[in-house]
């Protein structure tokens, strides 16, 4: 154990040395002749073998090459030792280091988990980050987090633990984890997905979902469910119906994992507004669950259709989008009406189909 510690220490050692060298360069390009011969004097001849020599030399190096401190001038050719280096580095712009001793051993010292890389080339950030950085390497470091990261947790859970702030892992420390090519998985907690209000209607083998966008009309299908039997609405029965809470559901959609609980999903009909802002929400929906699996309740949307004679003008501006994916399922008669009306400002709100007057759909 007294000998690997050893070497870590004297990896900071010669690695803070070269860093310093040419850090205090003022040419852009570099000899690493004479670097080389600038740690080896630093140390001593017999000291620099010690701590590694040529071999460990070349090793920070490429180390600084992988990082993006520096990138060898390929036309310079090679010094003909083993292992090879260029003749000539160039120190890229922008790139040239202002870390003090104590900060450049700092960063070195941080956990070996944590990849040091960005900071390495962008120090006005290391300082920026340093504290949290440090209270998350200690954190690692200490025997607490041996014990406490064998138990799964929440991140506000885990964020709380390790920065005192249980929001710090949700906002800017997202930033500081991608930074240290950490990520929550290592740290052994997962992130909580946004909950949807649904109703489910007895144990099925398999799931029919309808989401509506809005409060008022998920109130009516679910009084409108609850008087049906065999819950069914169009021809199709519904086996869970969610609340969608208009543009929310895109993100909260994910907790259906969590309440299907291993219930096999058949299909995921969606009724919203008939206007852009409505069809955008299903496109989203499709988008990034699949196109296969959420698809428009095209019975509701008809009768839409069929209730609304004289669709109001929308009261604010809308952005046209794409609409095929949403009218690929409705026949040519009906295409036309939506495009009709939602091509000319208009629109027809979920709130225009009152259920109590139906007696079946």
């Amino acid at each position: 154990m007294g000998n690997d510690l050893s070497i870590i220490v004297k990896d900071y050692q010669m690695e803070d040395i070269i860093y310093n060298i040419i850090e205090k360069q003022t040419k852009k390009v570099i000899d690493i002749c004479e670097i080389l011969n600038d740690a080896e004097k630093r140390y001593g001849s017999e000291v620099f073998d010690l701590k590694g020599g040529y071999g460990f030399f070349s090793s920070v190096i490429k180390k600084f090459c992988d990082i993006g401190i520096i990138t060898p001038v390929k036309s310079s050719g090679s010094n003909g030792r083993n292992p090879s280096l260029h003749n000539k580095y160039k120190i890229l712009s922008g790139k040239e280091v202002s870390f003090s001793n104590e900060l450049m051993h700092e960063l070195q010292s941080l956990h070996p988990k944590l990849d040091k890389g960005y900071y390495y080339r962008n120090p006005k950030c290391y300082k920026e980050d340093r504290c949290y950085i440090l209270m998350l390497s200690n954190y690692m470091i200490g025997n607490s987090a041996t014990e406490s990261l064998k138990y799964r947790c929440t991140m506000n859970e885990r964020s709380f633990e390790i920065f005192n702030n249980e929001k710090f892992l949700g906002a800017e420390g997202k930033v500081i984890l991608k930074r240290l090519g950490l990520s929550l998985q290592e740290l052994n907690c997962y992130k909580t997905l946004e909950a949807f209000f649904y109703i489910r209607f007895g144990i099925e083998e398999s799931l029919n979902i309808l989401i509506i966008e809005n409060k008022d009309t998920f109130y009516s299908v679910l009084k409108y469910l609850e008087r049906n039997q065999d819950k069914r609405i169009g021809g199709v029965k519904i086996n869970m119906l969610i609340y969608g809470e208009g543009k929310k559901i895109v993100n909260s959609f994910s907790f259906i994992n969590e309440v299907a609980m291993g219930t096999p999903i058949e299909k995921v009909y969606y009724f919203g507004d008939l206007d852009f802002e409505g069809v955008g929400i299903f496109n989203s929906l499709a988008s990034k669950f699949g196109k296969h699996l959420v698809v428009p309740h095209v019975a509701l949307y008809k009768e839409l259709l069929l209730v609304s004679k004289e669709p109001p003008q929308l009261r604010t501006r809308q952005n046209e989008l794409y609409m095929e994916l949403f009218l690929m399922y409705f026949d040519s008669e009906s295409k036309d009406r939506i495009e009709k009306i939602l091509y000319s400002g208009k629109y027809i709100p979920q709130e225009a189909l009152i259920f109590g007057r139906y007696k079946g759909l």
